[in-house]
């Protein structure tokens, strides 16, 4: 580490080094960013020239590739770019340059850089020297539909300026200016040595260094035997920040992958309430802005009681925590604000919990029981009304008792069908597994289901037509299509008015089967065709006009999915104000 050398000397010559590299790296980045530049720009210019050229030769149509080369020539004479148009096989079909009648002598291009990235990624290009022209040409490609040839590579050359001459005139000014500037920094240092002092340039050289991120740089020459304790007190002083970092970055590295595992959103705001660091749960659950570093919370979640909560915390000394809701784009997002004790660079952290399925959990339960009691208290109401009626009047009983009992029977049924329909629902729901699929015929299955409806339509003039003739068979089993059809019925038959028309129809998409239950009737309103198919739900207009337990297509849907198909809603009927279809899909088999 000891240095008998004069210093003088030494900073001279480095002086005069750092001097020639400062001259030709900068010249080196210009004169190679000048060229870049240029070859982007002819790249981009060649791009839109050929797009235009494509748009030129598609508006017509060309019966042979001899009109094809009559339209690409003339094109041609228009500009100074060759176009060459090239089959998939990478033979030339038309040249601006070359007769037609000789196209046919021009070699194979398959293996062209242009043509093979073009047959690739869909255009392409290339620079190479021509000999024809002895000049620099770039080959721009693009794969395209043209007829009467189908699929080609579109080809496009056009002259590439140099910068070999412009390169001569700069390379010889930075020699100039480099030699002048070594004379005179030369003279300069030698004057200006005696007064000013470099031995500390390397501690500072080493205090930048650790300034930027290099910590593992050290004095490795003195400037002089004076400097000697100097430099290995600075020596071990690097080394102590880099073991520091290595912990620092070491400790960094483990917390950011906790965070990145934990499967809440955390995100962290600055002093001034800004976001400046997140997890990869946050990003990827609000992945609607490109970029949340620098943003406010009102930026992001578009809630101004978060963003006041957030202020209130960041501002406050006896604020350190504050929860709420909110509602995001259809989820609920349970938000806690917490401000740490060191508020010198971290001013608080809100840790967004996904609840969505709590409340959609909550949602469902409340609406159970609140149907469910209302679907049970109706019947029970009626069947503790006349059984006590009956109990209090003994002639009532004797004269009407049959009636009243008749009235009885019917209420408990109807409350054995709800608790049958939610056990139904429950079954299919809790052991989709258990439905063994098997290749079956519709029309069968339609129409025994039918019969099993008709006591519904006793008083009611409904007509039933099955247009499954032409239909394939379906993936399925017989008895839950069957409970499909029969729920499907049902729901017609109450809403269909006298007359009334019922069909099953179907229509092939691929090799899926769309089967259809078609109405008359009034119809299900757009707003409520998603939320038809929930429990419990019946449609505003009509739910305390017709009697049901609003489960029928709700037990539909989830024995559809589990044979592997959907269920929608069409309505009104296409051409009609009115009418319903019920569309579900299962998987065609052949017949």
């Amino acid at each position: 580490m000891k240095n008998r050398y004069s210093l003088k000397i030494k900073l001279i010559i480095s002086f005069w080094a750092a001097l020639i590299i400062a001259l030709i790296i900068p010249s080196y980045y210009f004169m190679s960013t000048v060229e870049d530049e240029i070859k982007r720009e002819t790249i981009q210019s060649s791009s839109g020239r050929m797009s235009i050229l494509i748009w030129s030769l598609s508006r017509e149509k060309y019966h042979d590739l001899r009109q094809l080369d009559a339209a690409v020539r003339e094109i041609g004479q228009e500009g100074q770019d060759r176009i060459s148009v090239i089959s998939s096989t990478g033979k030339v079909l038309v040249d601006s340059m070359v007769p037609f009648d000789e196209i046919s002598l021009v070699e194979d291009h398959g293996s062209r850089e242009e043509f093979v990235t073009a047959m690739q990624q869909g255009e392409g290009y290339s620079i190479r020297h021509s000999a024809t022209v002895d000049r620099h040409l770039i080959y721009y490609a693009r794969k395209t539909d043209l007829e009467p040839a189908g699929q080609v590579v579109l080809r496009m050359a056009t002259p590439y300026a140099t910068m070999d001459s412009f390169f001569e005139r700069v390379s010889t000014a930075l020699w100039q200016i480099m030699i002048l500037s070594l004379i005179f920094a030369g003279i300069l240092v030698f004057f200006l040595v005696r007064r000013l002092t470099k031995k500390f340039q390397p501690m500072i050289s080493l205090a930048r260094a650790i300034g930027q991120g290099d910590y593992q740089k050290r004095i490795s020459v003195s400037p002089g035997r004076e400097f000697d304790p100097l430099v290995e007190a600075i020596n071990e002083m690097a080394h102590s920040i880099e073991s520091n970092i290595d912990v620092v970055s070491s400790q960094k590295t483990e917390l950011e992958t906790i965070l990145d595992g934990i499967k809440d959103s955390l995100v962290a705001l600055d002093n001034t309430g800004r976001i400046m660091s997140f997890n990869r749960s946050f990003k990827n659950t609000f992945s609607h802005v490109n970029h949340f570093l620098g943003k406010r919370p009102l930026e992001v979640f578009y809630s101004n009681e978060l963003q006041e909560y957030c202020d209130e915390v960041i501002s406050s000394d006896l604020v350190r925590n504050k929860g709420l809701e909110i509602r995001f784009r259809d989820r609920y997002f349970d938000a806690n604000i917490v401000s740490p004790e060191d508020r010198r660079r971290i001013g608080a952290v809100i840790v967004f919990r996904d609840i969505t399925d709590i409340r959609r959990l909550e949602s469902v339960r409340r609406d159970f029981v609140a149907n469910a009691s209302h679907e049970l208290r109706t019947p029970l109401t009626s069947i503790k009304g006349y059984t006590e009626t009956l109990l209090e009047n003994r002639e009532l009983l004797e004269n009407r008792g049959r009636d009243f009992l008749e009235v009885i029977i019917k209420n408990t049924n109807n409350m054995i069908r709800l608790l049958d329909d939610i056990l139904q629902l429950s079954r299919i729901e809790s052991e989709p597994e258990k439905i063994v699929v098997q290749s079956i015929a519709l029309q069968p299955v339609a129409e025994k289901a039918w019969n099993n409806c008709r006591h519904y339509i006793q008083d009611k003039e409904v007509s039933f037509f099955v247009e499954l003739d032409d239909c394939r068979n379906v993936l399925s089993e017989p008895e839950y299509l069957g409970h499909v059809f029969q729920n499907l019925f049902e729901n017609s038959i109450k809403f269909t008015p006298d007359p009334g028309r019922i069909e099953v129809i179907c229509r092939l998409e691929k090799d899926m089967v769309h089967i259809g239950v078609r109405d008359n009737g009034p119809g299900i309103p757009r707003d409520e065709q998603v939320r038809v198919f929930e429990r419990f739900y019946r449609v505003k207009k009509f739910k305390n006009q017709v009697r049901g337990t609003g489960l029928g297509l709700s037990i539909c849907r989830n024995i559809i999915r589990n044979m592997g198909g959907e269920i929608w809603v069409e309505s009104p009927v296409t051409g009609k104000n009115d009418g319903c279809v019920i569309w579900f899909s299962l998987k065609g088999t052949l017949l």
